[in-house]
C-alpha cells in the first residue's frame, strides 16, 4: 500500500484503507488512528523477548510448522483488550501458544501442569531461597539456557512463566533444541545492518546497479553475494529532492531485517504505526527531519508479502567518495525513512 501525502494540499490518499470504519477498527488496524508521541528510547531487547522471538523464527523457518500468515491471525484474534495492554512480544508469545494448541504439538494439560512448575521455581529462585540447582530451571535445562530470566528485581510475570513452560516443552517434546534457540539469539544480537548500506552506496555509484535494484531487490542484493533468496519479496523506492518515502507496518511489524538488521522498537510501536500513516510530517519532525514544504511525503505499508526498504537520497559533497565511504553515511533510519543520509560533513 502507498499512502501519498502532498503536504502542500493537505491531502491524503489512502485508498486501501477506504473500507476501514475509523470509529470501530480491529485492535491491530491502527494505521491513521491519533495516538500520542513515538518513545524513541534505545531498547534492548530482554531475555524473555529474545527467547520469544527466537521460537517463533524457528518454528516457521526452520521447522516450518506454521507460517507468519498464521502467526498474524493469532495474534489478531486476541479480544481487544488484551492485544492493546500485551506488549509486542507478549502478543507473539500468545499467538503462538494459541498455534500450538491448534497444531496439536501442546495440550492444554501439558501447558498448565508446566506452567504451575515454571511459576513454583521461578519465585523460588527470585526469593533468593533455595539451591543453586533450583535457580538454574529443572533437569531438562543446560546450565547456559536456565530457566531464570532478566526481571529488574520484580517477580516473573504469568507472560514470562509462560514463555518459560512453552520453551521447556518446545525442547522437551523435540520441537526445537535449546542450542537451536540459542544459535538464532545469538544471530539476531549479532545482526547489524551491513547490507543494506552497501546495497545504497552501489545504487548511489553505479546508475545500472540502481535499475536493478528497483526493479528486483533481491536479485540485485544477489550479484552483491548477499543471498534473500528465502526473504519475503522486496521493494525499494527511492527518495529525491521532490519525494520522501516513509516505511511502515500498520497491521503488525513486517520488516526488512536482512537487510537493515533488528527493527527498533518504536518502529514496532502502535504511536509510530499510526501516525506514520495519517501525520507523516509530524513524525519525521520528531525524529529531527525537517523537510521543505514542497516535498511529497508517500508512507509505504510493508506486508507479510511485501517489505519495503528507502534508498534514501544521496547527500551533497559526495561525488569524490567510493562506494565504501558511503556506505558509513547510509543509516538504517535512513532506509526506513525517518531520518535522511548522513552529511559527509558530519
Amino acid at each position: 500500500m502507498v499512502v501519498d501525502n502532498r503536504c502542500q494540499a493537505g491531502e491524503t490518499n489512502v485508498s486501501s484503507l477506504e473500507n476501514r470504519n475509523p470509529t470501530m477498527p480491529e485492535p491491530h488496524d491502527v494505521g491513521g488512528l491519533d495516538l500520542g508521541a513515538i518513545d524513541q528510547m534505545p531498547h534492548d531487547p530482554t531475555i524473555f523477548e529474545r527467547r520469544v522471538d527466537a521460537m517463533v523464527r524457528f518454528l516457521i523457518r526452520d521447522r516450518q510448522l506454521f507460517t507468519t500468515d498464521a502467526l498474524r491471525r493469532s495474534v489478531e484474534d486476541l479480544p481487544a483488550a488484551a492485544y492493546v495492554g500485551l506488549s509486542y512480544y507478549e502478543r507473539w508469545l500468545h499467538g503462538l501458544t494459541a498455534l500450538l494448541l491448534e497444531s496439536g504439538s501442546l495440550t492444554e494439560t501439558q501447558l498448565d501442569s508446566r506452567r504451575a512448575d515454571v511459576a513454583q521455581r521461578m519465585a523460588v529462585a527470585y526469593d533468593g531461597s533455595g539451591d543453586q540447582d533450583a535457580k538454574h530451571g529443572s533437569a531438562a535445562t543446560s546450565h547456559a539456557d536456565h530457566a531464570a530470566i532478566e526481571h529488574d528485581h520484580q517477580p516473573p510475570n504469568e507472560h514470562e512463566v509462560l514463555g518459560e513452560a512453552i520453551r521447556e516443552l518446545g525442547i522437551e517434546t523435540g520441537l526445537f533444541s535449546g542450542a537451536d534457540i540459542h544459535r538464532l539469539i545469538e544471530q539476531v544480537e549479532a545482526s547489524v545492518p551491513t547490507h543494506g548500506p552497501r546495497l545504497v552506496a552501489r545504487a548511489w555509484t553505479d546508475p545500472d546497479f540502481m535499475n536493478a535494484v528497483i526493479d528486483d531487490a533481491r536479485a540485485a542484493a544477489n550479484l552483491l553475494g548477499v543471498d534473500l533468496t528465502d526473504t519475503t519479496a522486496l521493494q525499494a523506492v527511492v527518495n529525491t529532492t521532490d519525494t520522501h518515502h516513509l516505511v511502515v507496518c500498520t497491521l503488525c511489524s513486517c520488516y526488512p531485517r536482512a537487510l537493515l538488521g533488528l527493527p527498533p522498537a518504536w518502529y514496532k510501536s502502535r504511536e509510530y504505526r499510526a501516525r506514520a500513516v495519517k501525520d507523516p510530517r509530524g513524525v519525521l519532525a520528531e525524529f529531527g527531519t525537517i523537510l521543505p514544504e514542497t516535498t511529497h511525503i508517500k508512507t509505504v505499508d510493508s506486508t507479510a508479502d511485501l517489505r519495503y526498504f528507502v534508498i534514501p537520497q544521496r547527500p551533497g559533497g559526495t561525488d569524490g567518495m567510493d562506494a565504501g565511504d558511503l556506505e558509513a553515511l547510509v543509516s538504517r533510519d535512513s532506509m526506513i525513512g525517518v531520518a535522511t543520509a548522513l552529511s559527509p560533513l558530519g
